[in-house]
């Protein structure tokens, strides 16, 4: 509306607006408006309340789900184990870097890894290394105590009489040895009289490599004690080698009279003792299980572990090579490692010295064997069977002409080399619990399949990259060392195979398997072991001597047991398979491990056309329940574990996690899922109504600043309050103060006085 000339003068037009104004306009505010904004405000505190709390119960049971987890994979880290015979000595080895095996005097029986770490009457025990320089090890410590032998206190023996003896625990042949060194030492407060035997050189051989034995003999407690170093492949330039074992060695009084033995015992005792002498219980070392704290690790680990799987291969064999040559009883009794399932329907990654026996290898081992004894007939004869030239290894070290004789040796004709009266136990472990070892190797030794239970499955080996003696001396690889198993059945749970390429220098790698050490020191029931996680960092990437495939070179420690477990990335690809560990390395207490491509795993499958079928309905259904778990939705984890066990009973894991989240639905830290819906539908609500509300508030106060400057200019009376009064309309500028309205009606004077009416308390 725009006001009128008064005086027949234009005046400038103002632009107006018609304000209603009612009873309740009196009041600066109006207490249901206030109501409902404190309402708004409490819904939406309820509302952040709400959120927060679920991200603190979330966050609290994640943290417990991610402990959970933690300890599942947590590895033990006192690295040493103690043997202790009750015969009164004590021998403390690092697994990190060795293997053991001991005879039990009494009964005959034979004894790996954890297992001696039980009290015994010992008498013999053989303690051998992992690689050495990044050479194959071959090598090894034997201590012997005679327990049937036992001599006058005034009629003890010179220790120089003693050497024979000696010898003989040695295998060595006397005559083939001469003396070169001997001196006393003291071991533990005794004295020792320590001797360097080197091997004369054979007039008839055509093969000159050096080898050296060191003996150790002592009368402890009126009995002979001897102690025996083999230094196998390289000589005795590794002699510090054995310095922490021999300086661990403690003797204290008998704990037990000696026993006459039975003709049985005796020829138990023998039977096993061929076994140790052997020289095939030289396995790769126990390797550590460094734990990890890292959530992302841990979760990786509690996805893939059912996957992994503990591998025992238990071999024994006649070997014949050519027509003149016959190794009998080749056995091997000590290989343990680990494998991981790539397809669906069975077959399992792990690697060639995990799963393979390379008769081979194995002829030249024993050839090298009676040879460093003092016999070189069969390594001579071996020479015949290819193109041998003594010229080819004159000239380089005594390591070179041994690498290069190997190499030759692995020329001879495969149709020359037959296999009889054989036996392979090679087994998969699908759950935590391990077979008999001791009747394991029985069973092996007798020629004889070992009677497999449900959850330990025989395995065949359908294709393998391996040579046993592959670097020996340093002189490069042929073989990629990686093999592939088959077992029955199907619904196995899988890793995921990635590539070297998603991993480079300084990116993180996990590695599950079932380390030795973590099992096997003493600490823990070794009848029941579980996947350890070990976790590092890639050093670099490299070549392999001899082949230039590439290995990843890493601080996580890898060595027997772990080796064939896969090696992951940090988004839980598969890169690699653990496979070596290398001590020395020029550097003191230096520590090399190394894990092979996995393209050699595919390059082996592709030449064999086997094709992995990773579409595991097992895995798919562990991953929900996994990723459920890990965030603590358990009542969600719980359905899919249910399937898991439904599918694949041998998740030795999902009992445990169903057992976890069952807890933690008691202690109600079961997270449900966040309703979004629901609190998006009542937060938009009250954000509406909230600023509603304020737009109400703030037009009833200029409504009550209209009403006060008309009732100031006294346009209007003022509202009294609990008087009903009619409503007034009044015109206002869109701006500024406002103006009077000529054309609205008269202003009627309101009485002061009615009668009393209920007043407006909600206005």
């Amino acid at each position: 509306m725009a006001e009128k000339p008064l005086n027949g003068h234009d005046k400038v037009v103002h632009k107006t607006k018609t304000v209603k104004l009612h009873h309740h306009h009196a009041k600066p505010y109006r207490k249901r408006h206030i109501g409902l904004l404190i309402l708004m405000l409490v819904v939406s505190v309820i509302l952040l309340v709400t959120v927060v709390q679920y991200q603190l119960i979330t966050s609290n049971s994640i943290n417990n789900s991610i402990n959970f987890v933690s300890d599942l994979f947590s590895g033990n880290k006192d690295y040493n184990l103690k043997i202790h015979s009750t015969y009164g000595f004590d021998i403390t080895f690092d697994q990190q870097k060795f293997y053991t095996s001991a005879i039990d005097a009494q009964k005959g029986d034979l004894f790996l890894g954890a297992d001696v770490s039980e009290n015994r009457p010992y008498s013999i025990v053989r303690i051998a290394p992992t690689l050495v320089n990044s050479k194959t090890s071959q090598s090894a410590l034997t201590f012997t105590y005679h327990q049937d032998t036992t001599y006058e206190t005034s009629k003890l023996p010179q220790l120089e009489d003693l050497q024979p003896l000696a010898l003989s625990d040695g295998l060595i042949t006397a005559s083939s040895f001469e003396n070169t060194a001997s001196k006393r030492v003291d071991i533990d407060g005794h004295i020792f009289l320590r001797s360097v035997w080197t091997l004369k050189p054979a007039i008839d051989s055509s093969v000159h490599i050096k080898s050296e034995f060191v003996t150790y003999v002592a009368v402890i407690n009126n009995q002979p004690v001897t102690i025996v170093i083999n230094y196998g492949f390289g000589g005795s330039e590794n002699d510090t080698l054995y310095q922490p074992i021999i300086s661990s060695i403690r003797f204290g009084l008998k704990e037990q009279a000696y026993i006459s033995q039975t003709a049985k015992t005796v020829a138990l005792i023998t039977s096993q003792r061929t076994l140790l002498d052997s020289v095939l219980f030289s396995n790769i070392a126990s390797a550590a299980a460094s734990s990890s704290k890292d959530a992302s690790s841990e979760k990786i680990a509690a996805l893939y572990s059912p996957a992994v799987s503990k591998i025992y291969n238990v071999f024994c064999m006649d070997v014949t090579v050519g027509e003149s040559v016959k190794f009998t009883d080749l056995c091997n009794g000590g290989v343990m490692g680990s494998g991981f399932f790539v397809s669906q329907d069975g077959y399992i990654a792990t690697n060639g010295h995990v799963a393979s026996s390379d008769p081979k290898g194995m002829a030249i081992m024993s050839a090298y064997y009676y040879y460093q004894k003092g016999e070189p007939k069969y390594l001579n004869y071996l020479t015949t069977l290819f193109d041998y030239k003594e010229s080819d290894y004159v000239g380089g070290t005594e390591d070179e002409a041994w690498g290069l004789l190997i190499r030759d040796l692995y020329k001879i004709p495969d149709s020359l080399v037959k296999t009889s009266n054989d036996v392979t136990n090679l087994l998969v472990d699908l759950t935590d619990k391990s077979p008999d070892i001791s009747a394991l190797i029985e069973a092996t030794t007798a020629r004889k399949k070992y009677a497999v239970q449900d959850t330990i499955k025989s395995a065949k080996l359908v294709e393998s990259d391996y040579r046993r003696l592959d670097n020996a001396f340093g002189m490069g690889y042929k073989a990629s060392d990686v093999a592939i198993l088959k077992v029955d059945g199907s619904n196995y749970p899988v890793t995921k195979l990635g590539s070297i390429s998603d991993v480079t220098q300084g990116s993180d790698l996990l590695i599950l398997g079932y380390p030795g050490m973590a099992t096997e020191n003493g600490l823990v029931n070794s009848a029941v072991n579980t996947v350890t996680l070990t976790t590092g960092k890639v050093a670099s990437i490299k070549g392999a001597l001899g082949n230039g495939k590439k290995l990843i070179e890493t601080d996580t420690t890898i060595g027997h047991g772990n080796s064939g477990g896969p090696a992951l990335s940090a988004k839980g690809d598969v890169v690699g398979i653990a496979t070596y560990r290398a001590d020395g390395s020029g550097a003191a207490d230096a520590t090399y491990n190394y894990i092979r491509d996995i393209k050699d795993l595919n390059d082996l499958a592709s030449k064999s056309s086997i094709k992995f079928d990773t579409n595991s309905k097992t895995q798919t259904e562990w991953e929900k329940g996994i990723d459920y778990f890990y965030t603590s939705h358990y009542s969600q984890a719980i359905e899919h574990f249910n399937e898991v066990k439904k599918l694949y009973s041998y998740n030795s894991r999902v009992d445990e996690f169903i057992n976890k989240a069952n807890k933690g639905i008691a202690n109600g830290e079961d997270v449900k899922d966040f309703p979004v819906v629901a609190v998006s539908i009542v937060a938009v609500i009250a954000l509406i109504g909230a600023g509603a509300t304020v737009f109400v508030i703030i037009r009833h106060k200029k409504h009550h600043g209209i009403y006060a400057n008309q009732v100031a200019e006294g346009n209007i009376q003022p509202f009294v309050p609990g008087v009903p009064a009619p409503m007034q309309q009044v015109v206002v500028p869109v701006s500024g103060p406002p103006a009077t309205n000529p054309n609205s009606p008269p202003i009627v004077e309101q009485p002061v006085a009615q009668p009393a009416q209920p007043s407006d308390q909600t206005q």
